[in-house]
């Protein structure tokens, strides 16, 4: 609109004037007025161009005002597979970056064991007073002070590399490297158990939602059957003692709907916490959930399966594989050390002659060294019993972990069964509920049932949706919870 009005104005501005136009020719009067023109189409173009510019930056004013109001009406709800919220966990769960962390430094202790084949190498620089020499006869009975250069100066630089040590770097290296295994497992672990959380916390806002809804119907249909019952007591059919009753059951449902519509705010901040996302963000779960195929399996392949992929018992298994080598590196104590060494000694002054000299010197020496600690031949007997000790406790715990693993795998594979019992058993439930309401209540606007036996079915009703849709995430939980026993969660 702007170009275009422009566009009008500089075309104005070189549109050619005719002089024929005029009733008469003045040559004056003729330049008066293209003078004229010229002006009123500089004027035109000056205030169009204003008046457009204005108009933008209203237009820029209301899209910066509205433009939150706008985000905020199209963000809304989203709906969140129980697989998204998975990586949204582990993604930000501190206590996974912890478990992470001990990971890192768990390798880190290997990089500093292996240290242990590096040579060691070390230098020194003194500088000071050095004073006079004080000399003895061997009976003490003369003495004499012999002078000594005052001015110490020492540059050392020394050198070695142990060579044997009993296998004791080796199996230090051995042993950080299971235990790093060890923080690995235990990061796995930790994911499994946030993973169960999620899915706990999950389902639970699932079956409220579910609960909801059953809450929401039955809401609707004793506000239906309170307009039949109105229209019966204008026909003098029932008294106000049914029209009252009914208004409490529908007040008891709305404040029942209310409450869950709390719990689901309550659950949803608290998972909210844990994947990472706004306090404030509401979440749908996938209502394809409840229809995933689960497979058969029985309770032989689930044991085999947690045998293998159970991360408690792979820690135990690798718990006694420190233990032993623990016990390696303490039996590594009764054997000699053997190293090679070096070292060089830049020093002023000469203190080996009388008098000292002061003159700068320098002296180097290699060769082998052997060191052996006496005192192991009586203090690693009770070391080397220690970690004995510390294998057959290591053995005893895995066996413990063995059968807790097992008790597990069993209890969760019965619960599991458990669940889907329940819900063929809940089904049939809730038909032969919702065949009951309909007769009762067609009974009472037949005038041949009270109005507490429609109370009375319509609370079995909804009990009994409320069991079939508790079923429903019920099986779901067990799953997860029998994925998790057995280390494939």
């Amino acid at each position: 609109m702007k170009l275009g009005l422009i566009a009008e104005a500089r075309l104005e501005y070189r549109k050619p004037f005719h002089v024929s136009r005029l009733p008469f020719h003045d040559s004056s009067l003729i330049h008066k007025c293209e003078r004229t023109r010229r002006f009123t189409a500089i004027t035109l173009y000056l205030q169009i161009d204003h008046t457009m510019k204005a108009l933008t930056k209203t237009l820029l004013i209301i899209m910066i005002l509205a433009g939150p109001v706008a985000f905020s009406q199209e963000a809304g709800p989203r709906v969140l597979t129980l697989q998204h919220a998975f990586e949204l966990a582990e993604q930000n769960s501190a206590q996974l970056k912890i478990a992470a962390q001990n990971t890192e430094l768990a390798h880190q202790k290997i990089d500093i064991a292996k240290l242990g084949h590096l040579p060691n190498i070390s230098s020194a620089i003194n500088y000071g007073y050095l004073s006079n020499s004080q000399i003895w006869d061997p009976s003490f009975g003369k003495h004499i002070t012999a002078h000594v250069p005052h001015n110490l100066t020492q540059f050392s630089v020394q050198a070695s590399e142990t060579i044997f040590r009993g296998g004791e770097i080796a199996n230090n290296i051995k042993k950080a490297s299971l235990e790093e295994q060890v923080a690995l497992l235990n990061q796995e672990k930790n994911g499994e158990d946030i993973k169960f959380l999620v899915a706990a916390k999950y389902l639970d806002i699932y079956k409220l939602i579910n609960q909801r809804q059953v809450f929401g119907n039955n809401t609707k249909l004793a506000q239906e059957r309170l307009k039949n019952i109105l229209h019966l007591q204008k026909q003098g059919l029932v008294t106000n003692n049914d029209v009252l009753r009914t208004q409490l059951i529908i007040s008891d449902l709305e404040l029942a709907i209310r409450k869950t519509d709390d719990n689901i705010n309550i659950q949803t901040q608290q998972l909210n916490v844990v994947l990472g996302l706004g306090l404030n963000e509401q979440l749908i779960p996938d209502t394809t959930l409840l229809s995933l195929p689960f497979k058969n399996v029985t309770i032989n392949q689930l044991m085999a399966t947690s045998y293998v992929n159970n991360k408690d018992l792979k820690t135990a298994a690798k718990e006694i594989e420190i233990a032993k080598t623990n016990l390696k590196v303490i039996k590594a104590d009764r054997y000699p050390e053997i190293s090679l060494f070096t070292s060089n000694n830049f020093q002023r002054p000469y203190t080996n002659s009388i008098p000292a000299q002061d003159i700068y010197y320098n002296i180097w020496l290699a060769g082998v060294s052997v060191k052996y600690n006496i005192s192991s031949i009586y203090q690693s007997p009770r070391k080397v019993k220690a970690g004995k000790i510390q294998v057959e406790q290591s053995l005893a715990r895995e066996t413990l972990q063995k059968q807790n693993v097992e008790l597990s795998v069993n209890a969760a594979f019965i619960k599991y069964k458990e669940a889907k019992d329940e819900l063929t058993t809940y089904t049939d439930d809730l038909k032969s509920a919702e065949e009951n309401y309909r007769i009762v209540e067609k009974k009472y606007f037949n005038q041949l049932a009270l109005l507490t036996d429609i109370i009375d079915a319509a609370n079995t009703k909804i009990e009994a949706e409320l069991k079939v849709s508790t079923a429903q995430i019920n099986i779901v939980y067990a799953h997860y919870q029998l994925q998790k026993s057995i280390g494939l969660l």
